[in-house]
């Protein structure tokens, strides 16, 4: 082999390692909800693409208030799945939908559009 040719070669493999680590192994943010006056733990969720945020934060046995704000006309992103918690809405484009459930126990939970192909977590802490 010649030299260019290991350089290609070399290249290739970095480019793959670092693909593989953003997408697979990179640590995400978390996002902690914020507690209304109203005591429910509330999140505004954006969806483009995926959801951001992607993955949060709350706190078991608290009324969760999730916002969700559709800006894409993916058919993929019209409904959004929590089945954990037997909840699911239906996501029309620029509108802000909410859900609003009591997670009791704690773990990960997570959620996804219709097809699973956009997916996030949330994190239930006691």
């Amino acid at each position: 082999m010649t030299t260019p040719q290991l350089i290609s070669i070399a290249f290739g493999v970095a480019l793959t390692i670092l693909i593989a680590w953003y997408f697979w192994f990179a640590p995400k943010e978390r996002t902690r909800a914020a507690v209304s006056a109203s005591g429910a733990q509330e999140v505004a969720v954006t969806v483009k693409g995926g959801y951001t945020p992607d993955l949060i934060v709350v706190k078991a046995g608290r009324p969760v208030r999730l916002t969700f704000t559709r800006q894409e006309g993916s058919a993929c992103s019209e409904q959004v799945l929590f089945p954990d918690f037997n909840q699911s809405a239906f996501l029309p484009e620029g509108q802000q939908v909410t859900l609003e459930f009591t997670p009791e126990k704690s773990g990960e939970y997570g959620f996804q559009c219709q097809m699973g192909m956009l997916r996030g977590k949330l994190i239930v802490e006691s």
